[in-house]
């Protein structure tokens, strides 16, 4: 008999361990279960144009580093048309790099400059 109180009275207590390993215990009531807490998120925001990657300056670890979908290979390809032109004038120049269509383009325009 003394076994099944026993029992009882602990099924009848919710426990709680803090951070500290510290172990509390309250009964349990039939409160409204607990409200859920709210995420936020921090909004992807466009980089300042000063931390923008200049296609006319960068190097080839620069690029690949940066850019989505360039590797090395593709980097050392845009410096080369780079050089060829004298320097990029507009962004879909870029276009001309054997491996860089529209949409790698695109996924890259706010993460580049011309300066």
């Amino acid at each position: 008999m003394l076994r099944k109180t026993y029992l009882s009275a602990i099924a009848s207590l919710a426990f709680t361990v803090t951070a500290s390993g510290a172990v509390s215990a309250a009964p349990l009531t039939s409160a409204a279960a607990p409200e859920p807490m709210a995420v936020y998120t921090q909004a992807a925001e466009t980089p300042a144009k000063e931390t923008l990657l200049d296609i006319n300056t960068a190097t080839a670890a620069e690029l690949s580093a940066v850019m989505i979908g360039v590797g090395v290979k593709r980097a050392e390809e845009i410096i080369k048309l780079r050089e060829q032109l004298g320097g990029y004038t507009e962004l879909e120049q870029l276009l001309d790099v054997k491996g860089i269509g529209l949409k790698t383009l695109e996924k890259n325009k706010a993460l580049i400059r011309i300066n």
